[in-house]
């Protein structure tokens, strides 16, 4: 698995690596196990002042994936470092080696690294964004639901998330109904099990501010948004939700391209950011 990822990551360090980023710092540790690593990318130019960050959570139903693949990160990279954005990519531990809510507390220890290095990056740890895709919007979601979670991991409170075509919010309302084999995969047949990662199930108190992106092409994802930022809402958090006409794999890679959805997204962004 390493060689892939890092013939990965050296072509985008190669077709990156130009007027708008430095040289990326690939594979840091942010833990024990290998897969636990992140990607750095900084601005080419050192902002006056101290950079924002964007972190990105890759998907791939909980087993595949990763940090570096160029529909992770490509667009993104090009569209949010020059604007001066550092651009934190991450890995974490996957099914079979880690279960889901396994997985959410790597991202929640992620974020509380990025926090601790931020100031090596001349960027600052109380400007930070999250946006994750398909499973990996749900361990973000997942994560800013369990605040015993965020204790456990270090993780403090970030300024945003972005939520892209996510899936399993309400695992108690998925699980007994038709759904993929890799839930079963992921959450087995345990309502215990269902409950302990579902991020509906975990939701006390306000969240980040949070902007749902779901594809109109299927009828599930943007109806589960709607109900998981409603949710949000009555806890007293803030919510939108963006449809767009994309599947499930263009609303992660067109991120950061010239649409609709990019321009929405920065907008959010920048809102919160105050930009």
């Amino acid at each position: 698995m390493r060689a892939p990822r890092l013939l990965a990551a050296l072509f985008l360090s190669a077709a990156l690596h130009g007027p708008a980023s430095a040289a990326p710092l690939l594979d840091q540790r942010y833990g024990p196990d290998a897969a636990q690593a992140a990607d750095v990318y900084l601005p080419a130019v050192r902002a006056t002042g101290a950079a924002p960050i964007l972190v990105i959570v890759h998907g791939g139903s909980w087993k595949n994936g990763d940090k570096a693949a160029p529909e992770v990160v490509q667009n993104k990279l090009a569209y949010w470092l020059p604007k001066g954005f550092v651009v934190v990519s991450v890995n974490t531990r996957l099914l079979p080696q880690a279960r889901p809510d396994a997985q959410a507390e790597d991202l929640g220890r992620a974020l509380a690294w990025i926090r601790h290095r931020a100031g090596q990056w001349n960027a600052d740890p109380d400007r930070l964004i999250v946006m994750g895709h398909s499973s990996g919007a749900h361990l973000l979601a997942l994560l800013a639901a369990d605040a015993a979670m965020r204790q456990r991991t270090g993780a403090q409170a970030w300024q945003a998330s972005v939520i892209l075509d996510g899936a399993g919010f309400d695992l108690l309302d998925v699980m007994p109904r038709p759904h993929a084999p890799f839930y079963d995969e992921a959450f087995g047949n345990d309502p215990a099990q269902w409950a302990a990662a579902s991020p509906a199930a975990q939701l006390r108190g306000p969240q980040p501010p949070a902007l749902f992106v779901c594809s109109t092409l299927r009828p599930d994802p943007c109806r589960r948004s709607q109900h998981y930022a409603d949710q949000l809402k009555a806890q007293g958090g803030q919510a939108e939700l963006v449809g767009v006409a994309r599947n499930h794999a263009q609303i992660n890679a067109d991120v950061g391209a010239d649409n609709d959805e990019t321009r929405a997204i920065s907008a959010f962004i920048d809102a919160r950011l105050g930009r």
